[in-house]
């Protein structure tokens, strides 16, 4: 089928019609002129652009625009006659030279797998195509894939035609040859992909042609070649960076007076917010200040950094308090301290009542006495209880002056404190005025009678204490205010910040801007100096950024061409093959009901299109193909489209490489009958490959005698060790009507009765088929008993009956009705019928067989034969 090479030659004519520019043109044929490195890899990891882009930098400008046409396309010289002989070997499995001759209409080549059927046919497409599908497929190199594995060579095999006057050797013609084949593999391949996602399918009539591998070359182009390109320079790229940068620079310079200015007007606003009518650098200097004066900020910020004065909360007042609550506790707890001296002597008898109660649980007698309860004159623990309730005030006194004992000794204790704190901060803060009272030593603790000495004398101690914490009052006032001013420093010093902040921010941006003008201007100053070689680098550079922008353009216009092209590859092999390829498909089919045959069929124009059909059943309805058809409806659909596409081309040979191995059983009668007797490949001459026996079998007794004659069989034979192909070039025919004329011949009578017998049971067999397609087939056959075989003279007796009644409708039948009675003219008891109807071909016979019947037989069969054929082709 189709190569890579052959359909890019196709694709590269196709090109040449269109309007594209020449180095489009000039890069299809450097693509062509390095197609197999180029088809080895694919788009993965930029394998097909690694390896291109170097060869359109190298060789593009200097490939020519004119195409010259493929060497072995259809100028090579004259079109396909008819086949002669084919000379092979050593090829492939052939060790040695055989010739095959092809000059009949028919050839059937046979035998089992392995045999070297597949050699032939490889042989066959090498002499017409120059390739070998199956090579390219496996990736094998084709000169390898060609030589004998065990002589390691080839000779190149020699096909020839008969013209008009002589014999010519075949010279590859892959566009004219292509249609040709009809291999099994495509069908297999054809069915595989259907079962396959729509995504795969995409395959799928390329697959059928056998333009798959180019389909794939196809895909094998990255979308872009830019990564492998120098679209723009190196050199150029860093020029280009530093232009850039030079612009810049000569930006900064125009733009320096007016970011001055914009600083310069930053600076004015934040002088006026901070003092208006006053001078920027005077809001400064004030804030900041100067070598020598101090400015406002670090004033204030010193202040804030200074210790300030502790706050110590002595007041004369709160001295006062503490003893006014110590006297009046005194006096408190002294009268209720007096109000229970008055009632001591009854505190002894609460607690004896309370010793009596405790004895009262479970008691039976008096505690004091031992006198049983009952006995007494008073109850002990009733009294000891009455006694308690009248005391209860008495312990509400005791408590009220435990109290009020505790309170003047916390108070006095919290005197005590006081008086001790103030002391402290006098020692600290005035220690002078402190020495000067000459105040009484404070204990250590608060025990004692220790407020005797400040408070006796007139309170002459208490007094200067006092005058002490006045002192202490005052400078706390002092600190009060000192605590009061550092909040408006810290407001003031947080706002003077703020003024910093700014003021360094935009001397920030004025120091910026200088640095960026000092640089500018020393680059503008520098620049072709310090890049005079890259310069130099840039103008080297440019012709080769150019050239590599023009493969670019060239490739970014040839990739949307070839895969328009293989996009529209399928419509172009499909075109007008849709009605030829629906009838064939319905010759293929003819046993299914009709109902299952179809009445449309739409074959795909664009790759990704579906094959649709329409059943007669179901008229209006379209379904896709690949859905409904089971796989062997699928190999019928390929065939027939490949067999379409043989005849609408015209091809003068058709090969069927092993087809009807493709196919199940159910469809082998149709497709032969398709083949050989509806007239489609009439003027054809057909090579069949088959390793199925009884399907070539079947074939050479339906054709007809005449027509089983005109076929040349080859028989392939299985080696005996030798490794070495063995072919039998003259097989016997399997037509039994021509074994039995070639018995008779030999004057082998029995022989010619052996063969007459399968010979008429098959012809009566197909006389039947044919009354029961055209009138009522049905005729009855009288049997011997229930297990008794139906005699062949009773079976012809009866459709001689049967098709008599046709001589009036069908004018053939009359010869088959002449036939008939000059067989059944031949007596039923004749040993020559009893040998036919018996089928016992091995038993002792007394009487030799009479030559004349025996002649008769074979012709009546021989003129039967010829009846039928004549008969059915009309």
């Amino acid at each position: 089928m189709a190569s890579i090479h052959s359909e890019y030659h196709r694709f590269i004519s196709h090109l040449m019609q269109r309007e594209v520019h020449d180095d489009v043109r000039r890069l299809a044929h450097l693509i062509l002129n390095h197609l197999q490195p180029l088809s080895e890899v694919g788009s993965a990891r930029r394998g097909r652009s690694t390896r291109l882009a170097p060869l359109a930098v190298t060789h593009l400008a200097q490939i020519p625009v004119a195409y010259g046409g493929d060497a072995g396309g259809p100028e090579a010289g004259p079109a396909l006659g008819r086949l002669h002989q084919l000379e092979v070997g050593p090829f492939r499995g052939f060790m040695r030279q055989e010739t095959f001759d092809l000059s009949h209409d028919i050839t059937l080549v046979y035998g089992a797998n392995g045999t070297g059927k597949s050699s032939f046919c490889e042989a066959l497409e090498l002499a017409m195509l120059g390739t070998i599908s199956e090579a390219q497929v496996k990736r094998v190199d084709q000169r390898n894939y060609c030589n004998n594995a065990r002589l390691r060579r080839h000779v190149a095999p020699v096909l020839s035609v008969r013209g008009a006057d002589e014999v010519e050797v075949v010279q590859p013609k892959e566009s004219e040859y292509r249609f040709c084949f009809i291999e099994k593999n495509r069908l297999d391949d054809f069915a595989r992909i259907a079962a396959r996602t729509p995504g795969d399918q995409r395959q799928l009539i390329a697959t059928l042609f056998g333009v798959d591998q180019f389909s794939e070359f196809v895909r094998g182009f990255n979308p872009l070649l830019d990564q492998d390109l120098m679209l723009i320079g190196a050199q150029a790229s860093q020029l280009a960076q530093r232009r850039l940068q030079l612009a810049n620079s000569e930006q900064t310079i125009t733009d320096y007076p007016q970011k001055i200015a914009g600083i310069e007007a930053l600076e004015h606003a934040l002088a006026q917010r901070m003092s208006p009518g006053a001078t920027y650098l005077g809001c400064v200097e004030w804030l900041l200040g100067t070598p020598q004066q101090q400015g406002r900020l670090p004033y204030v910020q010193a202040q804030l950094d200074a210790v300030p004065p502790a706050i110590h909360e002595v007041t004369q007042a709160k001295l006062q308090a503490l003893l006014a609550e110590s006297y009046r506790l005194q006096g408190l707890w002294q009268e209720s301290s007096g109000q229970l001296a008055s009632r001591a002597g009854e505190v002894s008898y609460a607690k004896l009542y309370e010793a009596v109660l405790a004895l009262a649980d479970g008691a039976t007698a008096c505690p004091a006495c031992g006198t049983g309860l009952a006995n007494v004159a008073q109850d002990p623990f009733a009294k000891a209880r009455a006694g308690l309730e009248q005391l209860a005030q008495l312990a509400d006194l005791q408590q009220h002056e435990a109290s009020l004992r505790t309170q003047l000794s916390e108070a006095v204790r919290g005197l005590w404190d006081e008086m001790r704190r103030v002391l402290a901060v006098a020692a600290n803060i005035c220690p002078a005025e402190l020495q000067a009272a000459g105040l009484p030593v404070l204990p250590a603790t608060a025990a004692g009678n220790w407020l005797g000495a400040w408070v006796d004398v007139e309170r002459c101690a208490w007094n200067a204490l006092l005058q002490i914490a006045e002192i202490i009052g005052r400078m706390d006032a002092q600190a009060r205010e000192v605590h009061d001013q550092r909040g408006t420093l810290a407001q003031e010093r947080d706002r003077l910040d703020l003024y910093r902040l700014e003021i360094e921010r935009l001397r920030t941006m004025r120091t910026t801007a200088d640095q960026e003008l000092a640089a500018a201007r020393q680059t503008v100053a520098l620049f072709d100096e310090v890049n005079r070689e890259l310069i130099q680098a840039v103008a080297a550079e440019v012709p080769v950024v150019a050239h590599h922008q023009r493969i670019k353009a060239a490739y970014d216009s040839f990739l949307p061409e070839i895969q328009a092209y293989l996009a529209a590859l399928p419509g172009a092999l499909l075109q007008g093959l849709g009605e030829q390829a629906r009838n064939l498909y319905n010759a293929f089919n003819r046993g299914d009901p009709p109902s299952d045959l179809l009445h449309a069929l739409w074959l795909p124009v664009a790759e990704n299109g579906k094959i649709e059909v329409e059943f007669a059943g179901e008229p209006g309805v379209r379904y896709d193909a690949l859905i409904v058809f089971s796989e062997g409806h699928i190999k019928c659909l390929g065939l027939a489209i490949l067999l379409a596409k043989n005849i609408a081309q015209g091809c003068p040979v058709v090969i069927f490489d092993d087809v009807v191995n493709a196919i199940d059983d159910d469809h082998r009668d149709g497709i032969w009958r398709t083949f050989f007797e509806d007239g489609l490949l009439d003027g054809k001459q057909v090579i069949l490959t088959s390793h199925a026996e009884e399907f070539l079998h079947r074939i050479q007794q339906e054709l007809g005698a005449q027509r089983s004659a005109a076929i040349k069989r080859y028989k392939f034979l299985p080696h005996n060790g030798e490794h070495e192909l063995r072919v039998d070039t003259a097989p016997p025919t399997k037509n039994y009507v021509l074994l039995a004329q070639q018995a008779l011949a030999d004057d082998e009578k029995r022989e010619a009765l052996r063969q007459a017998r399968p010979a008429l049971e098959s012809l009566t067999d197909r006389i039947w088929i044919w009354l029961g397609r055209r009138t009522d087939g049905r005729i009855e056959l009288k049997l011997g008993g229930p297990r008794s075989p139906w005699e062949l003279n009773n079976k012809c007796a009866k459709l001689r009956s049967a098709v008599n009644r046709t001589t009036h409708q069908y004018a053939g039948s009359t010869e088959i009705v002449v036939a008939l009675d000059r067989l059944l003219g031949i007596g039923p008891g004749s040993i020559e019928w009893g040998y036919l109807n018996s089928g016992v071909h091995d038993s002792q016979r007394d009487h030799e067989f009479d030559r004349a019947t025996v002649r008769t037989i074979v012709e009546s069969v021989t003129a039967l034969d010829a009846a039928l054929e004549a008969l059915i082709t009309r």
